[in-house]
């Protein structure tokens, strides 16, 4: 009896170790056709457990020892199905092939699997965005534009009609961490604001954070957009060529060594860049001595070393350039003169980044990252003017100036992502940046000859300012726990030490975040806190983007701008297809810089810490969107109820009291659509509407009259207060049509669009004149409306190979 127990007892604990033997399967999740990496990709072992693919493609899920059903899904690839008997730790590299027509993922149980973004992540305010979406949105001049595209997002808005600035949340436009591939991006935009300077063919998958932030972001206080590029065709050369009304883009990518290395690269220029230097070779000098342009460059190389290692390399080179002569000629019987000018401006970007991703073990994955970043902008000019006179010698003035203002950055950054089981995953990382700030150097050269012989020389420098450096080190670190009943926690905190003038300033920033998914009802519930801090300003003085626009950092005096937000949101998907959300958000800011009334920024920032007011700013709203992310109609629609107010209390600016942010709306709607009429024809429309933001106008004029009848005093405007008055609302509707020709390889697409089809004139910017009333004689003011961007057609045509 006590054999046969001892047996029993032994049975029970094998059966025992067997049920608890646990075995993780990890890889990467590709594109069949091309081998890029898919982001976002779930994998479903049965109902409860699942995981997704990270930033490169690679996931990680640990499940019980013996038989099992994998599921690999993603939108828009067929689903692959694998019955498998696994008793140890496995590496499975999966492929997907694309589906004739969209599809969304089809995942069961939506607890299973965690998201970066969207309805089935923990985090607040977060959004993928669909690439297909973006290349489909129609906008000016037929340019398809990430950054327009996000613009129709519930809770991001334009800074002003028809441009490319980001106002998130009640922030402002400097506010916005924009990451091309992890590394930070200055300048967002070309042709002051049109465009954004991201060539949507070497995009693979653009995120948006406005509420809830991940622990492992940080420096801005209202958005993250990331932003992730194409690494590269591992089975065959692949590309495209478009030709537009404005500008050309090319696009190349393709393996260099098979399945192992590949490259990606991708350029587009303003057709001004070639066609004025050919022009003038014809036309008379005078005539065509200006020209603009600009140009981006995005390349990238990626190496599979192995299934443990990959690396990358990548860069980006984008610049706006404007450039113009002149000569101005004077003969007579006695004199002669010859004025001949020379002025160049050009602004942009550099960046270059070094990545390695490796797997340690099947749970533990890292990247880690170098880069260097760039934003220049410089002035030049060069004057020569010449004279012979009746004394028969030549005299020549030279004046030369330059000007040149800019930012750089050093990084080094380390990321680990670590799945201890189906339920958890840790995140961790730190991160070095070396700042180096300088603002502005302007100087002259003012040279005097006769008969080419040098009489005098004088150098002069204006206002240049001592470069500022600054040290940014931060460490950061989260948790998330899915529990079997449905609630998610995450807890993260981001801990920044900022050093810069000899004054150091730290800041602890927690983030949490709750998700409670109620069973059976494909619905979820939200809420968040999250604490931001920004380190760097943005001055200028206008709505939209000028080259002279300047970046200073945080110094011993001006404190860095916080955010606190906290938000709450309800989330359904219980219909195919379909994803609805309501969102709301009140958020705290402090530090924020505004300038005092009377005060403002031109091209220089000498003493800008006394043109400023520190304050504070508060703003909360409620979002709205309906998004179809499936079948022959996709796309979504949005609705922004918000409110954003700023008050600086020592008095300086409005007399301490709340006034509405100048980039304040009431009312936001966008309808951002694709419809596929057929295998051949797509439609696509988006209709935006918002109400007026407010801005500072003058009530009346006040002069001072002598007792002698003659003025003793300047005209001087009245203002009441800041941002009494609010522009007219605006409204338009884009639409285009896209026409897809299959050819032996690859196809043909001729888009046709049109910008404001029903040529609404939305005010775009205000002048302030004076008139006479007819019937009392007196001078009255007047807000005079400007509108630049009325009806505006557009065609290209695009070579897929």
């Amino acid at each position: 009896m006590k054999k046969i127990l001892t047996l029993c007892v032994g049975l029970l604990l094998i059966t025992s170790v067997h049920a608890q033997k646990k075995v993780t399967i990890s890889g990467y999740v590709t594109d069949s056709e091309t081998g890029e990496t898919l982001i976002g990709a779930a994998v479903l072992s049965g109902p409860k457990t699942g995981s997704i693919t990270n930033n490169f493609g690679y996931y990680s899920l640990t499940i019980p020892a013996g038989e099992t059903t994998l599921q690999y899904s993603y939108v828009g690839y067929s689903d692959v199905m694998m019955q498998m008997n696994l008793q140890r730790d496995t590496l499975i590299n999966i492929s997907l092939s694309l589906s004739e027509t969209l599809q969304a993922a089809k995942v069961t149980g939506r607890s299973s699997t965690r998201s970066e973004a969207g309805i089935a992540s923990t985090y607040l305010g977060s959004i993928d965005v669909p690439v297909n979406q973006v290349k489909n949105t129609p906008v000016l001049f037929g340019e398809s534009d990430v950054l327009k595209a996000l613009q129709t997002i519930p809770g991001v808005q334009g800074g002003n009609e028809g441009f490319t600035g980001l106002i998130v949340r009640g922030g402002g436009p400097d506010e916005n961490l924009v990451l091309l591939d992890g590394t930070p991006i200055y300048s967002v935009d070309h042709m002051l604001g049109l465009f954004s300077v991201f060539q949507t063919e070497a995009v693979k998958k653009v995120t948006l954070y406005k509420g809830s932030f991940p622990a492992r972001y940080g420096g801005r206080v209202s958005s993250i957009v990331d932003i992730r590029t194409n690494d590269g065709n591992l089975k065959e050369t692949s590309g495209s060529v478009t030709l537009g009304l404005l500008n050309s883009r090319l696009h190349l990518e393709g393996p260099i060594i098979k399945d192992r290395l590949s490259y990606s690269f991708s350029a587009r220029g303003l057709h001004t860049a070639y066609l004025i230097p050919i022009i003038r070779m014809f036309v008379d000098k005078e005539d065509m001595g200006l020209n603009y342009y600009f140009y981006d460059i995005n390349g990238k190389i990626s190496w599979r070393l192995s299934d443990k290692d990959r690396f990358f390399f990548g860069f980006y080179t984008g610049s706006d350039k404007l450039k113009d002569e002149y000569t101005d000629e004077y003969i007579s019987d006695s004199y002669s003169s010859n004025d001949d000018c020379k002025m160049s401006t050009r602004w942009g970007n550099d960046v270059v980044h070094l990545r390695w991703n490796h797997v340690f073990s099947n749970r533990l994955f890292s990247n880690a990252t170098v880069a260097f970043n760039k934003y220049d902008m410089r002035l030049f000019s060069d004057e020569n003017y010449s004279s012979k006179g009746s004394d028969n010698k030549t005299y020549l003035d030279n004046n030369v100036a330059r000007y040149n203002s800019g930012i750089k950055d050093w990084s080094a950054r380390i990321d680990f992502e670590w799945h201890p089981s189906p339920s958890q995953i840790v995140r961790f990382g730190s991160e070095y940046l070396y700042h180096n700030f300088k603002p502005e150097t302007f100087s002259t050269i003012e040279r005097s000859l006769v008969d080419s012989e040098e009489e005098s020389s004088v150098k002069r420098d204006y206002g240049n300012h001592d470069a500022y450096y600054g040290h940014e080190v931060s460490a950061h670190g989260e948790y998330e726990y899915t529990s079997p009943w449905g609630l998610t926690v995450n807890p993260g905190l981001r801990a920044t030490v900022f050093a810069v003038e000899g004054r150091t300033y730290y800041s602890l920033q927690p983030r949490v975040n709750v998700k409670y998914e109620i069973p059976d009802r494909q619905v979820s519930i939200k809420a968040g806190y999250s604490r931001m801090a920004q380190y760097v300003h943005l001055l200028g003085s206008l709505q939209i983007s000028m080259p002279t626009d300047l970046w200073v950092p945080i110094t011993k005096d001006i404190r860095p701008i916080t955010s606190d937000q906290v938000s709450a949101g309800i989330y359904y998907d219980g219909i195919s297809g379909w994803e609805f959300s309501a969102e709301g958000y009140y958020k705290l800011m402090n530090n924020i810089l505004e300038y005092s009334d009377g005060a403002i920024y031109i091209g220089t920032s000498s003493n800008w810490e006394e043109r400023v007011e520190m304050g504070k700013g508060r703003a909360r709203g409620i979002e709205l969107m309906a998004q179809k992310t499936a079948g022959r109609l996709t796309g979504w629609a949005a609705y922004t109820l918000s409110k954003s107010e700023r008050r600086f209390p020592d008095g300086e600016i409005n007399f301490g009291r709340w006034f509405p942010y100048k980039y304040d709306r009431r009312h936001v709607v966008n309808v951002n659509m694709s419809y596929k009429l057929t295998k051949k024809i797509d439609f696509n429309a988006v209709w935006s509407y918002a109400s007026g933001s407010p801005i500072t106008i003058p009530e009346n004029k006040t002069f001072i009259v002598g007792p002698s009848g003659y003025y003793v005093a300047t005209d001087t405007y009245y203002y009441p207060a800041r941002n009494n008055w609010r522009i007219p609302s605006s409204h338009h509707l884009d639409v285009s049509f896209a026409f897809h020709k299959k050819k032996k390889r690859g196809q043909s697409t001729w888009t046709l669009g049109v910008y404001n089809i029903y040529d609404r004139r939305n005010p775009n910017f205000f002048t302030l004149e004076e008139k006479q009333d007819k019937k009392t004689g007196e001078m009255r003011l007047r807000l005079k409306t400007v509108t630049i961007l009325p009806f505006v057609p557009s065609v290209s045509y695009t070579r897929d190979f």
